[in-house]
């Protein structure tokens, strides 16, 4: 059991990389021949969110992969699987909000420039005023 405890351990670790917040720590009970062995054991990992979606998502890939590593994954271990999954669903769908906000805001100025182009027969004085009339700077002020 205590081999089987240490590579579970260790194959979380390894996988999680520097996700890692500690390495293996080990519960012991004494078997009959007066020895400690390990019988249960964890490592931290970090669920934090990154900066950005994208990076939340490829960090969050790397904790799941973690999770399941080992030959067995506990219930825990796919219960953390599990969590990392939802927080780069969160993180997909965030970016994709933001794609699509940069998108509708690309069209908005792609219209804009569009009318003001393409108004060839249109009075010079009322151009100026649909884009937007300013004072005159005093530049000598």
């Amino acid at each position: 059991r205590d081999r089987e405890v240490r590579t579970h351990e260790m194959a979380h670790k390894n996988a999680a990389g520097q996700h890692a917040t500690s390495g293996p720590t080990y519960s012991y009970q004494t078997g009959p021949d007066g020895q400690k062995y390990a019988v249960g054991g964890s490592v931290g990992i970090d669920l934090s969110p990154e900066d950005t979606p994208e990076a939340t998502i490829k960090k969050m890939e790397v904790v799941r992969r973690a999770a399941l590593a080992p030959a067995e994954p506990s219930s825990q271990d796919r219960k953390v699987a599990a969590q990392a999954s939802q927080i780069a669903a969160q993180a997909r769908q965030e970016k994709q909000q933001v794609e699509a906000d940069q998108e509708s805001e690309a069209a908005r100025l792609e219209s804009t420039e569009s009318v003001a182009v393409s108004n060839d027969d249109a009075n010079p004085a009322t151009d100026a005023v649909s884009l937007g009339e300013r004072e005159p700077l005093d530049v000598y002020a």
